[in-house]
């Protein structure tokens, strides 16, 4: 009877420990997908600012690692303990207006012309 138990209480544990291992092999599936959404938003970005401003391949290449550097800044103050929600706020809008004269160092008098326009509606 002892021997029946614990080949029985035995085998009950070996499954236990098999059904563990699947469940942690299976988390990986449900990942966020977080790195498509930002290469998304990048080129989705990208694509709307090369149509509305007639951009070349230069300035779009440009435009492209601008807006990578500026995500990439605004995402590590948003996740700084540090500061305060106002600091944060005064600082991604430093940024902001970084990234506005660095973008705007590489366009024509036209295409500035119908970038100030287009933030002109966002703000409103």
């Amino acid at each position: 009877m002892k021997k029946i138990f614990f080949l029985f209480f035995f085998t009950f544990s070996l499954s236990n420990a098999s059904a563990q291992v699947d469940r942690r092999i299976g988390t990986g599936q449900y990942g966020n997908g977080s790195q498509t959404k930002k290469v998304d938003l990048v080129e989705t970005s990208v694509e709307n600012l090369k149509e509305k401003l007639n951009l070349d391949g230069f300035q779009e290449a440009i435009v492209r690692n601008l807006i990578k550097d500026n995500q990439a800044k605004s995402k590590e103050i948003i996740e700084a303990v540090g500061y305060s929600d106002i600091e944060k706020r005064n600082l991604l809008t430093e940024i902001g207006e970084k990234f506005n004269l660095e973008l705007k160092k590489i366009l024509t008098p036209e295409q500035i012309e119908k970038y100030e326009k287009l933030i002109s509606k966002k703000k409103k």
